[in-house]
């Protein structure tokens, strides 16, 4: 892992982007190594869901699409996700697209502080995109292009140099719109794309709060009741697994009974401003199962609970879940609940009630 390291840290030295310095740390997205420069804001620098799913296939659109094998290949817009695998694993323009462009609709306006760009191999050829420009919109109609700061110049970003290394810049200062395009300048072959957007709701409270990374501890996370597979000990989908893109057979909470007095619980420990939710389902021996539709409870003493409302329609707000058992399913909470425990409510569901999730915000003091 160390030479791994090393290895990655030489070549991004070696092409630093022309508009940050390199001084630099390495994260990790998914399995991926991407990279975040010290210019981004610490608190706002996460994946805004192309890589996990987030954004939606209808949120990434083109001005174009390359066909290949007498039609038979498509190089879709919705494949340019980062670290997307398979033959078939990127958005390609057509070769006549003079003017390129991939459009991402945040359906919402927010903070957006970098892009990671990373290009395919497509029929055994490294493609990708030397450089690009950005454009940003909040009606999807007038366009701005992204400025070299204090100038009216467009700013020409440098992108990859091979067809896999996934390369990182920050957008200083950061858009802030619903709509993003990248515009290639110039492309090794053809116009080949995977990609990431980073960022955070324009609050810049939208941070994960730890059921992911554990940091909310396994005795914080309790539920109504838990789902034995074969009655065996061994597969308890106990609520402490109820842990986003957790791995494994048992590997996600499931209820013990299947009706709409189910929860799952996370105790904050303190008055916490939430403001979205990530949600998942799970396989349990090959049998899909996941929450289809759910509702949100809350509370300071985890004994007086109040259902969150639909201020709109002046009734309990029921939140769409997920469509199948691994993509995420994000939902903003606006207004954002302020409590110390949170409730999921399972509303309808597929096989069994199963569940793995994460919530967003930040404490008071952030």
């Amino acid at each position: 892992m160390l030479g791994m390291v090393a290895q990655i840290q030489t070549s991004f030295k070696k092409y630093p982007p022309s508009n940050l310095t390199a001084t630099f740390c390495i994260c990790v997205i998914s399995n991926a190594f991407t990279f975040f420069f010290h210019d981004f804001l610490p608190e706002c620098s996460g994946p805004l869901g192309i890589e996990g799913g987030i954004i939606s296939n209808q949120q990434i659109t083109a001005s174009s699409t390359h066909r290949a094998l007498f039609g038979l290949q498509k190089w879709y817009p919705y494949y340019a996700r980062l670290n997307k695998k398979g033959l078939i694993n990127a958005w390609t323009a057509a070769e006549n697209d003079r003017w390129p462009w991939i459009q991402i609709n945040l359906q919402r306006k927010m903070r957006v502080t970098g892009v990671i760009t990373q290009g395919a191999k497509r029929i055994g050829s490294p493609e990708y995109i030397k450089s690009y420009k950005i454009a940003y919109s909040n009606d999807g109609k007038t366009w701005a292009m992204y400025k070299v700061k204090g100038t009216n110049e467009d700013m020409v970003f440098r992108g990859n140099v091979d067809n896999n290394t996934p390369y990182a810049n920050s957008f200083t200062p950061p858009i802030k719109a619903q709509y993003v395009r990248l515009y290639p300048q110039v492309c090794r072959r053809h116009c080949t794309l995977r990609m990431e957007l980073l960022g955070c709701e324009l609050s810049g409270c939208s941070e994960p709060l730890g059921m992911k990374s554990g940091h909310i501890q396994d005795y914080q996370i309790t539920a109504s009741s838990i789902f034995r597979t074969l009655n065996m000990d061994m597969f308890t989908w106990e609520p402490r697994k109820a842990r986003l893109d957790k791995q494994g057979k048992v590997n996600a909470w499931t209820s013990g009974h299947n009706d709409q007095s189910q929860w799952l619980q996370v105790d904050l420990l303190v008055p916490t401003k939430v403001t979205g939710i990530i949600t998942q389902g799970a396989k349990d021996f090959g049998h899909v199962q996941f929450v289809g539709s759910y509702k949100l409870a809350y509370s300071n003493d985890g004994e007086h609970w109040t259902v969150y409302q639909d201020e709109k329609q002046r009734k309990d707000k029921v939140f769409q879940g997920n469509f199948d058992n691994d993509t995420h399913r994000k939902n903003v909470i606006d207004p954002p609940i302020y409590a110390r425990h949170i409730r999921i409510l399972p509303w309808s569901w597929y096989g069994r009630i199963t569940l793995r999730s994460e919530l967003l915000g930040c404490t008071e003091e952030e």
